[in-house]
């Protein structure tokens, strides 16, 4: 019988042990026969993890078995985080790689603050208390720094914004581009330039500052970002944000507070391409399609996500209008409206019902002329909505952190970290999405995961604690592969 494993590992194996392959790496487990009464046969039963054999090193055992054999008095011991600093050194090295190019005499404190941001999402206060309690000084070893050094990098990054942009620029590679607009976080600081009174679909109209992102679609992540007063809104703000990104072609998305004929008119002369949003009650929609029946008869229709969508395009002057019936979504509406007749009689009628049934359902982009194809105009438009997912994340970290942004400087040093994190997060996202794991476990579930994975340090020396043999799998098929 010819053995399916090779000789360098074989050899390690004694009676009473048996050989597992994971990747390109061989573990040694005990195991033990006992006798099944039911099947009325021996049956064998897999124990402990003894340790892994590679062909350079040969067998190496387990430090939980090492720690077994070894009765000695503990003086002392010490619990640290040690999960998402494996993560990080397994799934973020391109990034760290950048850092370091970048930054090459403090990207290690730029990690610490990022990796405090990422794991507990935490204000610059707690910083030192999560590093003490952390790997992190034990996989690279500098110095410990506070609340004071950590503002005083922000301020650092925030005064060399080309670096910032050099950073952000290495991540930029061949593919389709997507701008978006309508990140809004609301300020108190009146020592911040770019905090304006401006206004957002939230009809708030205290001072703000308006975060400017470009996602890349093939790698499907945050590139590059800007940061602008609450106040613009302009055209020149989405030209000058590709120019310093480095970007010639990008298809803007905005939101439906964007569309007017002046805003339209300037796209169109800078040659930008756009997809924008309508309100529904904007004069350019033709309901009449709806209403006889021509989008079907006329349109075409495709399948998104398990819903058929039907489609018309009309041709204008300076672009494309773009009407989409989704049958789904008008049922749920229509019963939405319905049941709110009888909750809520005061804003909901059945005079207004019959105005409105025709636009249950209905979305209407207005596109530039180049953009003619509607199914691919639609799935641009549902893409930010994805994104925008991850910048509302990103959002609720910056409004908790209003009283750290006192000045210009910090506040791009503070929106910077945050980029990055936002960069790790679509990174897991894409992996757990492709994994299709997705409605097993999300990203911060992950992050949390791997918080519960220790190191303990007894009398000098590091052991990996206990996790469940589930959380093991998992990670497994993730790629992390912890002994």
């Amino acid at each position: 019988m010819t053995n399916i494993h090779p000789e360098w590992a074989i050899k390690h194996r004694v009676s009473g042990t048996e050989l597992r392959r994971k990747g390109d790496r061989y573990y040694l487990y005990a195991y033990k026969t006992i006798y099944d009464p039911v099947r009325k046969k021996p049956k064998k039963i897999t124990g402990k993890l003894l340790g892994s054999i590679t062909e350079k090193e040969g067998f190496k055992q387990s430090s939980k078995r090492k720690l077994e054999e070894v009765h000695v008095e503990v003086k002392s011991v010490s619990v640290k985080e040690y999960g998402n600093i494996f993560l990080i050194v397994e799934k973020f090295y391109p990034y760290i790689e950048v850092l370091k190019t970048v930054f090459p005499n403090n990207w290690q404190q730029i990690l610490a603050i990022v990796y405090c941001r990422f794991v507990y999402r935490c204000p610059l206060k707690s910083i030192p208390y999560r590093l003490e309690s952390s790997y992190f000084y034990d996989q690279w070893p500098i110095k410990p720094f506070g609340q004071k050094e950590a503002s005083g990098l922000l301020n650092y990054l925030g005064q060399n914004l080309e670096k910032l942009y050099e950073y952000m620029r290495s991540f930029i590679q061949q593919g389709s581009y997507l701008l978006i607009d309508g990140t809004h976080i609301i300020s108190k600081s009146e020592q911040i330039d770019s905090v304006k009174r401006g206004y957002n679909k939230q009809r708030n109209f205290d001072g703000q500052f308006n975060l400017m992102y470009i996602y890349s679609a093939s790698q499907h992540m945050p590139v590059f970002y800007r940061l602008l007063a609450g106040n613009i809104r302009d055209v020149k703000g989405f030209k000058n944000t590709l120019a310093l990104a480095h970007i010639k072609d990008a298809v803007i998305v905005a939101d439906k507070g964007f569309y007017s004929k002046v805003n339209i008119q300037l796209l169109v002369e800078e040659g930008l391409d756009f997809i924008i949003p309508l309100k529904r009650d904007n004069m350019l929609i033709e309901y009449s399609k709806i209403k006889d029946n021509s989008l079907k008869k006329q349109g075409d229709y495709f399948k998104y996500k398990d819903r058929y969508i039907w489609y018309v395009c009309t041709e204008y002057a300076n672009g494309n209008l773009h009407l989409f019936l989704d049958d789904s979504l008008r049922l749920e509406e229509e019963k939405d409206f319905l049941n709110r007749i009888t909750t809520h009689p005061d804003s909901h009628t059945h005079e207004n019902y019959l105005n409105k049934m025709f636009t249950f359902g209905t979305i209407g982009l207005f596109s530039s002329k180049a953009l003619t194809n509607s199914r691919d105009v639609y799935e641009t438009y549902k893409s930010r909505m994805e994104i925008e997912n991850a910048f509302d994340g990103l959002k609720n970290i910056l409004n908790a952190d209003k009283s750290y942004m006192q000045n210009e400087q910090t506040l791009q040093g503070w929106t910077f970290i945050n980029h990055i994190c936002l960069q790790w997060y679509h990174h897991l996202y894409v992996e757990l999405k492709n994994q299709n794991l997705l409605k097993k476990i999300s990203v911060n579930d992950y992050i949390s995961l791997l918080t519960d994975i220790k190191k303990l340090n007894i009398n000098g020396q590091y052991h990996l604690n206990e996790f469940t043999n589930q959380t093991k799998k998992l990670l497994s098929s993730l790629g992390l592969n912890l002994i």
